[in-house]
């Protein structure tokens, strides 16, 4: 399996490489790119005195380039773990990498390689195409994709595609004033690796080599979702999604908010959802219960850079019942909130304040969390206390250039205390090239 992921990653940077010569050729092209690099490492002392340390590297690349109206969009990441963590040795993930050509005929944005879908129940990562298509001078907008499922680990290309087909569309208008309906549609497969493991042969529990080969897991939506507002005075929000395999309803959600003064804003949700279970998989054979949750709340703004709010919350289970709460104050560098909860889902009582103030034009912008909470998971545990701290900066010396670092400090029940540190360098870039040809003028 390793031989071949990494034969795949090789595979799929030839093709950026083939990609990006092919739009070069089109005489000047705007390059936009953004270089991320990190490093990420934590220190865990459990409760028995004993530690470990992780460490963990990131490069992430990003690219646009492009010619007209033709452009070439990636983004890919690769990852390297320090010795003996995480029991692997790194990878190289392709996040999306394809063509597209916007505004043929004045009309269609067309896209073809692997992309990222989101078209109302429409979601995931797919090896295809996708078309849209704006008409009514763009109140009604027509979308539709086809192609394979992208696998867990962004690699190479899925080879059957019969059982890893992932096809939908999304239909959007926005016709009446103040108003937006759309509907969707999603069909997606993903196969499941075939592997061996041991089983009883009969009643004397003797285990012998079994072979596993499960059906492609599938997931088939359909959705439906409405929104309206009336200027500043209120608005609502709906939407309902059908589950065609298990041939139920898979979500309902209803939504207002309403202006009662320019300062005072009150708030009402409600959302019914079934846990998101793939046909076919071992998780469908086990019986799954629905959850209802309400929320009302209050929104009150004393001036645009502060508002404080607050919102009470009810779950209820097949069973039993919870009770959630929050309430809290958004400044323009930081916010405050505390927030509760009681019943099914045990006891909470959580503090946090968090805050950033930019220095020196913004070149500095220094940042600090704390965060407190007291828990009991059921009605006869013990209540256990939990408390993290987190201190960290940007500094971004140049418009192209930033520098971020961030501590992380947390000690709970399982853990006497764990230390976590990020560092991450980013470089961004926009230039005008000719690569293979005279630039343009």
């Amino acid at each position: 399996m390793k031989g071949e992921e990494a034969m795949n990653s090789k595979r799929m940077i030839l093709l950026s490489v083939l990609a990006v010569m092919s739009v070069s050729s089109l005489h000047a092209q705007l390059v936009n790119g953004r270089f991320t690099t990190s490093f990420y490492t934590l220190e865990r002392f459990d409760t028995v005195g004993s530690s470990r340390t992780y460490l963990r590297a990131f490069q992430s690349v990003q690219l646009s380039m492009a010619q007209g109206n033709v452009s070439l969009n990636t983004f890919l990441q690769g990852a390297v773990n320090g010795a003996n963590d995480f029991g692997d040795n790194g990878r190289v993930r392709f996040y999306n990498l394809y063509l597209r050509w916007a505004d043929i005929g004045r009309i269609v944005d067309l896209s073809v390689g692997r992309q990222a879908v989101y078209a109302g129940v429409g979601n995931g990562t797919i090896d295809g195409l996708m078309a849209r298509a704006k008409f009514l001078d763009n109140r009604l907008t027509l979308t539709g994709y086809g192609g394979s499922t992208v696998n867990s680990d962004y690699t190479g290309v899925q080879k059957n595609w019969h059982d890893n087909v992932h096809v939908g569309g999304q239909i959007v208008t926005t016709a009446l004033p103040g108003a937006r309906i759309g509907v969707s549609y999603m069909n997606r497969h993903e196969e499941v690796d075939p592997y061996w493991t041991l089983r009883a042969r009969d009643t004397s529990f003797v285990p012998v080599p079994y072979y596993i080969a499960n059906q492609s897991t599938a997931v088939e939506l359909g959705s439906a979702d409405a929104s309206y507002s009336k200027g500043e005075l209120f608005s609502v929000y709906g939407r309902y999604d059908y589950d065609f395999n298990f041939k139920e309803t898979a979500r309902g959600q209803g939504g207002v908010k309403v202006s009662v003064t320019p300062e005072l804003a009150l708030t009402g949700d409600v959302i019914y959802r079934r846990p998101h279970i793939s046909y076919n998989s071992i998780f469908s054979a086990f019986t799954s219960n629905s959850t209802t949750v309400v929320d009302g709340g209050v929104e009150y703004g004393f001036s645009p850079l502060l508002r404080a709010f607050g919102k009470v919350g009810y779950v209820s289970y097949t069973d039993d019942k919870s009770m959630r709460w929050t309430a809290g104050l958004n400044a323009m560098y930081g916010s405050v909130s505390y927030t509760g909860g009681s019943g099914y889902a045990g006891e909470l009582t959580s503090f946090s304040l968090q805050g950033a103030y930019p220095l020196f034009n913004r070149m500095l912008v220094p940042t600090l969390g704390v965060s407190y909470a007291s828990y009991r998971l059921s009605a006869d545990a013990d209540k256990d206390n939990a408390l993290s701290l987190l201190l960290g900066a940007t500094v971004r010396p140049s418009k192209n250039f930033s520098f971020d670092v961030q501590g992380q400090w947390m000690k709970n029940a399982i853990y006497d205390r764990d230390m976590r540190l990020q560092v991450k360098l980013m470089y961004w870039f926009a230039e005008r090239l000719s690569l293979f040809s005279e630039e343009v003028q």
